[in-house]
């Protein structure tokens, strides 16, 4: 069933529904890993998909077969009634244990391939990774990114010897402020606590906390002030961050945040995609922070929401506010 393109309030014309919440893994890439091109990073096939490893990591889960297929990805967009597609890495795949050489060479490669399989697709825009373990080559990259025709970038929570709030990161948010590169913020895990690990723990709830956290060391550091045209995109709604809102302005009334700036001007800033799987909850989401801070996220392929648009159909929003995050939120953000 196909859905007619939002509309923007208040302006002429309407905005492509757009999903900004999407993981892949092109084939060429895969071909690469198994041909040696990385002596670090491996790949092997099994019966339930692909099994990469990386230094100082567990094995990857197995990739779903949808990730390496972009015809699938297309007809997955057709069918959902979303113009556009914003196509990422897969978060277990960022490279972030690699050292500084083979992380250029890897991410590189991602970025190239990712930019190649897009732009034989219409609607499809690669989202970058970078190497946020190393801050310089990471701004480097993202500026080779840009200029791939990359849109954005994806990055994960968890940087060995890095959290948020880094002083060492601040070059990477004024230069994707500078490049008007997007950050979408997915909740990762370069080795997941012994507790997380049974009962599928780990993204039934793990993420939530992991995202939540480090969302809120970004927060305290200022550096969404400090960086005007920075835009922050939280994965999965968010996590845990919005329900705590509060509690981490009351954290800094407290004298306990060592806080710089205003926090609540902070999490202001914030953007959201809208993959929280509970239409009840996306609607306090909007209520929240505003349906110009919220955007369609699918997770694809990831079935934890196989419909995102009627997600946000069924949210009980207006519709002007369910134009916004179809589509007009991420046609600001987005810009060409």
């Amino acid at each position: 069933m196909s859905h007619p393109s939002a509309e923007v309030p208040g302006a002429p014309g309407s905005a492509p529904v757009t999903d900004v919440h999407i993981h892949a893994i092109p084939a060429s890439l895969v071909k690469r890993v198994e041909s040696g091109h990385f002596p670090s990073v491996g790949v092997q096939r099994g019966e339930r998909g692909l099994v990469f490893s990386f230094p100082g990591m567990a094995p990857s889960p197995p990739s779903l077969p949808a990730m390496g297929d972009f015809s699938r990805l297309a007809a997955f967009a057709a069918a959902e009634g979303i113009d556009r597609q914003l196509v990422g890495p897969w978060t277990d795949l960022l490279g972030y244990t690699l050292e500084p050489a083979e992380a250029s060479v890897w991410t590189r490669a991602y970025n190239e391939s990712l930019a190649a399989e897009c732009s034989a697709r219409r609607g499809m825009v690669p989202m970058a990774t970078i190497p946020l373990q190393f801050p310089d080559l990471a701004v480097r990259e993202m500026e080779a990114a840009r200029d791939l025709g990359c849109r954005g970038v994806m990055a994960g929570t968890d940087i060995p010897g890095l959290d948020f709030d880094a002083a060492e990161l601040d070059q990477v948010w004024e230069a994707a402020a500078t490049l008007s590169m997007p950050f979408v913020v997915h909740p990762s895990f370069i080795c997941v606590p012994p507790r997380l690990r049974p009962r599928g723990l780990k993204n039934a709830v793990g993420r939530a906390g992991e995202g939540a956290v480090a969302l809120t060391r970004l927060i305290y550091s200022g550096a969404l002030l400090r960086h005007s045209g920075l835009a922050v995109i939280a994965a999965l709604g968010g996590g845990g961050l919005v329900p705590l809102w509060r509690r981490i302005v009351r954290n800094q009334e407290l004298g306990w945040a060592e806080a710089q700036g205003d926090v609540e001007a902070s999490l202001s800033r914030l953007l959201f995609d809208s993959m929280v799987v509970d239409p009840a909850y996306l609607h306090y989401l909007v209520r929240r922070v505003g349906a110009d801070r919220v955007m369609v996220g699918s997770d694809y392929p990831f079935p934890w929401e196989p419909h995102p648009v009627q997600r946000v159909q069924a949210a009980g929003l207006s519709p002007e506010e369910t134009a916004s995050v179809l589509g007009g939120t991420a046609a600001r953000v987005f810009r060409p």
